[in-house]
């Protein structure tokens, strides 16, 4: 009986540290998890940033504004309309 119960023992100790193993597993799997998401919601705030500024140095008025300081260009004095 006594070897019976060793071997008994022996086994709930394998099942005991088999089972911290997945526990242990399953915590590092979920702090990558949770760092990736991080990452994730940093990029996409970067993204909105990104698509906000494009947005704005785009638009219509300010490329005018910056066609007539920085180039010098202005509206064209006579416009001649040609057609077939």
């Amino acid at each position: 009986m006594n070897a019976l119960q060793g071997i008994l023992w022996g086994l709930v100790v394998v099942s005991a540290l088999v089972q911290i193993a997945q526990v242990q597993g399953h915590r590092d799997l979920l702090q990558e998890w949770q760092t990736a998401d991080k990452q994730r919601y940093l990029l996409l705030q970067e993204h909105t940033r990104l698509v906000l500024e494009k947005s704005t140095l785009m638009a219509n008025g300010r490329v005018d504004q910056l066609a007539r300081k920085q180039l010098n260009m202005k509206d064209p004095e006579q416009v001649q309309v040609l057609s077939e």
